[in-house]
């Protein structure tokens, strides 16, 4: 399902009244009536007074539209206006002329917090008509007051396009917001409706048609796709009755150190429950025979260096040649460690392995030391996962601005190294070198423990050496990876969550997904 960005919806409401004639008082006709529908199946569930909190703009004039449809199906919706009707201008104006026209009246309140609290007393359903996609400042005065009002209500509260306050861009609140119940939004999901906290303010979420040409979308251009089942639909193929394990590659995974055994059994078991044919674990020497001893049966190992601190020369490089020899995919990083021979190690394998190659944790914090070309000059796909932290390692940015701006940062450090990025974390964002730009809803609170990005490395290192390509493999593998995480949380609870039963719910997702 699409999203678009505050200026592209502004762009896409112009395309529609200029180019296709689509006049404002027919969209805003169609996008009330839509919302009304939700609010009268709401209705059903919630029995009661209904009011309608309008501000003087458009948003107010959706408002305006839902209470004519609301009246006109047998409900009595208390409307408010924070303003005087004599302030309103254009579609609004007409829409609010037709209610007075019907004799229905319209409570002005210009100001006041005791006024706005005694319009909602008794509420079953509050419909927040304030403010919609285009607010930018910080939200004060009456307005300020009703938002609070409207939180403090206990209702069900309907939001109209977005939650008042809400930033269309970031999700966050321009200093405070409205916390809905539901949200009937216009045209398309906004950016800010897909990712936190804008996730959690707007609740449920309707995308309501407003009647304008489904190709105004793809001639103004689409911030990116909120993925479900029929986005990721066909990556995964059936399997053929002719094939055999070269069929589905082979990947070399660098992974494991004293102590860290764990992360790379994890992730070479995921790759091979995602479909890979083979998987080889390529460890230090060191740790071979322990590693050997806990190891699923089906997981291949190598050693690499014998040590991680092991000097590295010619005859570690060629080592590390003989090992890519054959191979389809490879990842670096779980449990790996981060020393300069490790890093020597992953420089090598930027440089030679002409395959696709999937980085992860220590991995990326050896990224973050490198200078930008390493990276950047790699002639092959290449799909990095970094948590938020990671992240900003790699682009010398605090992980508080990460999270502030995870599209816009993912975009262009895709961008800039011409790599994948799998941004992890709840709604995970995966961009693409051209821009492209998925959010994934799967997953829970409950995979925030260790392992669980180890799963998600060895996923995506999987789908690679299947010859799926880096963004089928992003998407796919993020999907999956959360997906599996909500069906084990359904058996486990999310605070018992281990990564390994991760891995035991992938088969079932699996499953569903080659039908």
């Amino acid at each position: 399902m699409i999203f678009m960005t505050r200026e592209q919806m502004r762009l896409y409401d112009r395309m529609a009244i200029e180019k296709y004639g689509v006049i404002g008082p027919i969209l805003m006709e169609n996008a009330g009536r839509g919302a009304a529908l939700v609010v009268l199946e709401s209705a059903r569930e919630h029995p009661g007074p209904i009011v309608i909190v309008c501000g003087k703009g458009n948003n107010g004039g959706d408002g305006f539209v839902i209470a004519r449809h609301l009246a006109n199906a047998g409900l009595a919706p208390r409307v408010a206006l924070l303003g005087r009707r004599a302030d309103l201008g254009g579609d609004a104006r007409l829409n609010a002329d037709i209610l007075a026209a019907m004799d229905w009246p319209i409570a002005e309140i210009p100001g006041g917090a005791d006024a706005v609290a005694g319009i909602l007393a008794c509420s079953a359903i509050v419909v927040d008509a304030i403010f919609g996609t285009g607010l930018e400042r910080e939200v004060e005065g009456i307005h300020r007051t009703a938002i609070e009002a409207i939180n403090n209500s206990g209702a069900h509260v309907i939001a109209v396009d977005l939650p008042s306050g809400l930033d269309a861009d970031t999700g966050r609140a321009l200093g405070v917001a409205v916390r809905a119940s539901r949200t009937a939004t216009f045209a398309c999901l906004k950016r800010g409706l897909v990712v936190h906290p804008g996730v959690d303010l707007a609740g449920e979420v309707t995308v309501v048609d407003i009647g304008a040409p489904a190709r105004i979308a793809g001639e103004v251009g689409t911030d990116g796709v909120l993925l479900d089942a029929a986005e990721i639909e066909g990556i995964l193929r059936p399997r053929a009755a002719d094939t055999h394990k070269g069929t589905y590659g082979h990947l070399l995974l660098v992974a494991g150190s004293p102590g860290r055994t764990g992360a790379a059994l994890m992730a070479g078991l995921a790759a091979l429950r995602s479909g890979a044919g083979l998987v080889t674990l390529a460890v230090p020497g060191s740790i071979l025979p322990a590693m050997d001893r806990d190891k699923p049966l089906e997981v291949m190992l190598e050693p690499l260096l014998d040590t991680i601190d092991d000097p590295v020369g010619d005859a570690q490089i060629a080592r590390l040649d003989a090992l890519i020899a054959g191979k389809t995919a490879a990842g670096f990083g779980p449990g790996s460690g981060v020393t300069g021979s490790m890093g020597a190690i992953l420089r090598a394998l930027l440089e030679r392995a002409s395959m696709p190659l999937v980085v992860d944790a220590d991995g990326i914090t050896l990224l973050a030391g490198m200078e930008p070309e390493a990276l950047g000059s790699r002639r092959h796909p290449t799909v990095l996962t970094p948590h938020p932290g990671e992240m900003g390692r790699l682009m010398s940015r605090s992980t508080a601005d990460v999270q502030a701006e995870r599209i816009p940062i993912a975009r262009e450090h895709a961008r800039r190294t011409g790599a994948h990025i799998v941004l992890k974390g709840a709604r995970t964002v995966i961009a693409a070198p051209d821009g492209r730009i998925a959010v994934n809803p799967t997953g829970n609170p409950g995979m925030a423990s260790g392992g669980s990005g180890d799963v998600l490395t060895g996923i995506v290192g999987g789908l690679l050496a299947q010859g799926i390509d880096a963004w089928g493999a992003s998407t796919l593998g993020a999907y999956v990876h959360g997906q599996a995480g909500d069906r084990a949380a359904e058996r486990m609870g999310e605070t018992a969550l281990l990564a390994t039963d991760i891995l035991d719910a992938m088969p079932s997702v699996l499953t569903e997904l080659e039908r």
